[in-house]
């Protein structure tokens, strides 16, 4: 089968026209580079040309992944200003770790942005194969989906075959991966802890986020500290029904703030944590509180190995919240590990 995706990526860039490939010189070309590669897992707020639909690859294929280094290479090889440059190291280091044997992200709904594209559901089809073909090579590795991750798959998968636009093949497709997840057995803790490395994963997040190389029991100290300072005041935040945008991406869209951009399709290309920086003088104690729970709920989830129930009561009693809301905010966690260390800064404690 992953001859065959082989065989559909070739046929995909035929299909855009065959293009030489190419060193990034400027920062210009690089944003664009990683939009069109990324447009399937990240659509783009400004409508793309066809053409550059057509380019985009098949979320972490041999060609994808080869593509992504050459652009995070030349992004590298430019002069950077400080917080960019923090980013290009970040997501250089991010491809140490095993996101090719996941390569649908469970929160994004990859097969919908897909056929919104246009593309031929024959190369639909054959990227659902090779995600299947992916995660069975993770389990020899130990990398496991969470049971979080494979809930949103079948729910996906029950969505697409209310669908009476697809063809046979993506349909066999289909009933072919959703039997393949009825019989998955996820592993057993949410957070990256349970994954081999995924300690490393976690601190290098916690490193980009934070802009601090603190582990994550001296964030946790300094956290307990700063949230017992302040008044256990109730917060409320209109939330998505779906995961598509991380809760801090959402929260700082309903600020009258300017957004930093970025190259990170899961931060929405902006760059959120000096997007945050902005924000900070603005914030009010609750809001502050809100931010200081979620990331101690964060090194919660992803270090100290909470299950699913710790998380939602300990979300629950500090902030005062419904199950549902504790609910998405442990998903929002899980989905976008260490995003909440964006507001490190608030941590005066030494």
């Amino acid at each position: 089968m992953i001859k065959n995706l082989a065989v559909s990526i070739l046929v995909l860039l035929l299909w855009g026209c065959s293009e030489p490939e190419l060193k990034y010189s400027s920062i210009e070309q690089i944003d664009q580079q990683i939009k069109i590669q990324n447009v399937l897992l990240q659509p783009n707020k400004t409508p793309m040309s066809v053409r550059a639909i057509k380019l985009a690859q098949l979320p972490f294929s041999e060609q994808y992944l080869e593509q992504r280094h050459t652009i995070y290479k030349s992004l590298r090889a430019l002069t950077l200003d400080e917080n960019t440059q923090q980013l290009a190291d970040y997501l250089s280091i991010s491809e140490r770790f095993p996101a090719r044997y996941f390569p649908w992200p469970s929160q994004v709904n990859v097969v919908e942005n897909m056929l919104k594209s246009g593309m031929p559901q024959q190369q639909i089809s054959d990227w659902i194969d090779f995600t299947a073909e992916q995660l069975s090579l993770g389990l020899q590795s130990k990398l496991k989906l969470n049971k979080i991750e494979l809930a949103e798959f079948h729910l996906r998968l029950t969505e697409l075959k209310s669908r009476d636009d697809l063809s046979e093949g993506l349909t066999k497709s289909l009933n072919s991966f959703n039997t393949y997840l009825q019989q998955y057995t996820p592993r057993g803790s949410v957070g990256l802890h349970g994954l081999p490395n995924g300690s490393s994963w976690y601190q290098s997040k916690l490193n980009y986020f934070a802009g601090k190389t603190d582990a994550p029991l001296k964030w946790l100290v300094k956290i307990q500290k700063e949230l017992a300072n302040i008044d256990n005041i109730p917060f409320t935040l209109t939330l998505q029904q779906e995961h598509r945008q991380s809760v801090l991406e959402q929260w700082l869209e309903s600020k009258p703030l300017d957004m930093a951009s970025g190259y990170d399709w899961s931060q929405g290309y902006y760059n959120l944590p000096v997007s945050t920086s902005c924000a900070l003088q603005s914030m009010s104690d609750d809001e502050k509180y809100f931010w200081l729970a979620m990331m101690e709920t964060d090194i919660g989830i992803h270090y100290h190995a909470w299950t699913l129930q710790q998380a939602k009561v300990n979300l629950s009693k500090r902030l005062n919240l419904s199950s549902e809301s504790a609910q998405y905010l442990v998903h929002d966690i899980v989905f976008y590990p260490a995003f909440s260390f964006s507001f490190a800064s608030l941590l005066k404690v030494d």
